[in-house]
């Protein structure tokens, strides 16, 4: 099956993805099917997802879903595992195995997120976090793929101005951003400095629409976002990487769903496909 990259003015080809995440209650392999048919360029993989679970995720497998990723036409944008509902213990050793799961998929990126905040001692948790990073980035770089860490409100790192500050003191070329859309607004990030002066370490987006302060991930255009000016922002520095649609807890069909996700986002942005 060929799936058609989509692309936007001056010819640069823009990978449209969506996190599988979104189909968390069927097997990977029809949920990947499923989103080539609909015309999406790539996927982001979701290791909390109920059929992706580190622990089980073999080689044998991992060789399965990368082999059906060729055939379906389908570009690998990152693996992510975050853990954030999972104990401590349990998550650093979900996140050493989802180091070997990126690197046998030859991902670019593996997504990450920092741990819920404790105000008393948020200082003593940045350091912590500091050192994790590093020893994260350590373990990559031989695997030539990068550690996005995604900002998220209630956490360590909650704004992309944490973000911008945890590159600067982790000193690591292989620490990178993945930057969510519906999170900044959550967190009233300037968009457009953040995307500047993350400048190359942005390696990865995710789409959502967001409305007030609720942390719900929306269709793009049923919330507040300005999809316009985003588009504008991401021009005007020339991002170039994926911009993958997440949508983890909408209710209802998921293939209905990421279909009108797709279509919306061509509405409001000048793509072709």
């Amino acid at each position: 099956m060929t799936v058609h990259a989509s692309r936007i003015a001056g010819e640069r080809t823009v990978k449209i993805g969506f996190r599988t995440i979104g189909f968390r209650d069927q097997p990977v392999e029809e949920t990947l099917r499923t989103l080539a048919e609909i015309g999406y360029h790539c996927v982001e993989l979701c290791l909390e997802s109920p059929d992706l679970q580190p622990r089980h995720l073999t080689p044998s497998r991992i060789r399965q879903i990368k082999s059906l990723l060729e055939d379906l036409g389908l570009c690998l944008s990152a693996v992510s595992y975050h853990g954030l509902q999972d104990q401590l213990e349990v998550r650093r050793q979900n996140t050493y195995r989802a180091l070997e799961i990126t690197a046998q998929f030859s991902a670019p990126a593996l997504i990450v997120a920092s741990r819920n905040e404790e105000p008393p001692r948020l200082r003593a948790q940045w350091m912590e976090h500091i050192d994790w990073y590093r020893e994260l980035c350590t373990l990559a770089e031989p695997e030539g793929f990068k550690i996005a860490v995604e900002p998220q409100p209630g956490l360590v790192v909650r704004n992309a101005e944490d973000l911008v500050k945890m590159i600067q003191e982790v000193k690591h070329e292989a620490l990178a951003a993945n930057l969510d859309v519906a999170h900044a607004a959550l967190t009233a990030d300037d968009l457009s400095w953040a995307i500047y002066t993350l400048g190359p370490r942005l390696v990865h987006v995710h789409l959502a629409d967001v409305r007030g302060q609720e942390h719900q991930h929306l269709l793009p255009g049923t919330g507040q976002l300005d999809w316009g000016e985003l588009y504008e922002i991401f021009e005007a520095v020339g991002y170039q990487g994926p911009y993958v649609i997440d949508l983890p807890r909408l209710t209802g069909n998921p293939t209905e769903i990421a279909g009108q996700a797709l279509a919306a986002l061509r509405e409001r942005w000048p793509l072709e496909v």
